[in-house]
């Protein structure tokens, strides 16, 4: 009988729980909701929300593609970072717990993936 539940398994769930987050974020970064353009207002971004929204998605895709995860895992938690500096800078640090934990959801999906059997 062949184990389903498996470390490379794993890595393909929190890769669809990450596109999943990602994919909701990237949504409304793209289509400018109303919450995400009262962030960006807020920290001075605004011209730039649909242009992050974007390397969100590109991110993603080149996560959810086996041979190209690791861009997608530098991308994304690069984003993440960037994230974290202006969270932290401009709301405390009570804000920033999301965007680290996205960034590790990045890393550890792509690294169960590629490093594991």
């Amino acid at each position: 009988m062949k184990n389903l539940f498996t470390l490379k398994n794993l890595g393909w769930l929190l890769t669809v729980v990450a596109t999943v987050m990602f994919g909701m974020s990237a949504f409304s970064k793209v289509t400018a909701s109303e919450e995400m353009v009262k962030g960006f207002e807020f920290m001075k971004l605004l011209p730039y929300m649909k242009f992050i929204g974007l390397g969100e998605i590109v991110g993603l895709a080149l996560l959810i593609y086996p041979r190209t995860s690791i861009y997608g895992a530098v991308l994304l938690s690069s984003f993440m970072s960037g994230a974290v500096a202006l969270h932290m800078s401009y709301m405390g640090l009570n804000s920033i717990v999301a965007p680290v934990v996205f960034g590790v959801l990045a890393w550890s999906s792509h690294c169960l993936r590629a490093y594991t059997k």
